[in-house]
């Protein structure tokens, strides 16, 4: 009984760590790509697997969303993006010092939207895809948008939409996409767990072992303005990855059920946002947002089956891998 108990208070704080934003990949996927690329010493190993999920570590602060300057910093901006290439994510390469940080920020770059993993996910996918048709035309064909896409047509043609619609939740494509991609992206994880079994306690370890100086790295990389947000920011990451490494040791079912009851509640705190009413307006809302939630994991899992997931994981950890050597950055150089 004892063994089970850190699980049990696991899963429990994983609640907080089932994420609001669209991050093109989830945390385990990015962990199986770092296990496919760079050093293969184990302790360096574990800080790459953390450095590759790091980027993520302000998704939670929502003020921050839109701030492109960050942005750049944490996952870079594509050459395609009407802003231009930005690759100030470089800088937590170039300020790493000493095997541990370099282990950290050879990951830390694999994950980036310029070139780098989610760039695959979210922008262009292996092979490149043809655009979407109406209403999804403003969408970028990248792999997980595309999947995306595909459970949103589902849930239309179920009727969940207009269902919600008539409780008087009326959604917009950008917002029912917003839900799809999240979706998608844990029932992702799903696959990477069966292809992993230990993928949960690579996460959890990795989080556990981290170079203690990673946050004093990403203070030397980022700006200013950034610097007093960065320690709380990476010790609540560090702590909430251990916590989602040790809800991917659950069974599949109890990792569904969690991640679509914490689904309800970002959906209960956009709803509240959206029209400033208090989060308990919506309380009656629950079983229904449990229902759709519930059917939506279940129904992405299928769909990451029919569309090859892993396939496209192992081409994007390929893909990572040249565009880090074609940069000059390798496991050769953490030293």
């Amino acid at each position: 009984m004892k063994k089970k108990i850190p699980l049990v208070l696991g899963l429990a704080a994983a609640l907080v760590v089932v994420s609001t934003a669209g991050y093109s990949w989830n945390y385990a996927t990015h962990a199986y790509i770092a296990g496919r690329i760079g050093t293969f010493m184990p302790i360096l190993k574990m800080n790459q697997v953390y450095g590759i999920l790091a980027p993520d570590i302000f998704n939670l602060e929502f003020r921050l969303m839109d701030d492109l300057v960050l942005r750049g910093y944490t996952h870079g901006i594509p050459a395609q993006d009407p802003g231009g290439l930005n690759e100030d994510f470089l800088a937590v390469w170039w300020n790493a010092d000493g095997p541990f940080q370099k282990a950290d920020a050879l990951g830390y770059l694999a994950h980036n939207d310029a070139w780098g993993a989610d760039y695959i996910a979210h922008w262009q996918a292996i092979p490149p895809l043809l655009p979407f048709p109406p209403p999804y035309q403003n969408e970028h064909p990248g792999y997980i948008v595309a999947l995306a896409v595909q459970l949103d047509q589902l849930l239309e043609g179920y009727g969940v939409w207009a269902g919600l619609a008539a409780k008087g939740v009326v959604l917009t494509i950008d917002e029912r996409m917003l839900f799809t991609e999240n979706i998608v992206e844990y029932a992702g994880d799903i696959l990477i767990k069966r292809a992993d079994p230990l993928i949960g306690q690579k996460i959890m370890e990795a989080a556990m072992v981290r170079t203690p100086s990673f946050w004093a790295l990403l203070m030397r990389a980022f700006p200013h303005q950034y610097q007093p947000l960065i320690k709380a920011a990476e010790d609540t990451f560090q702590q909430d990855m251990i916590q989602y490494g040790v809800l991917l040791q659950a069974d599949e079912a109890t990792i569904i059920t969690v991640v679509s009851n914490q689904l309800v509640g970002f959906a209960i705190q956009y709803l509240a946002f959206k029209t400033g009413l208090p989060p308990a307006a919506f309380d009656p809302l629950r079983p229904d947002l449990f229902n759709v939630a519930f059917l939506a994991m279940n129904a992405s899992v299928l769909i990451c089956e029919g569309a090859s997931y892993m396939t496209e994981v192992n081409a994007t950890a390929s893909f990572v891998a040249a565009q880090l050597q074609a940069r000059n950055i390798s496991s050769k150089l953490l030293r």
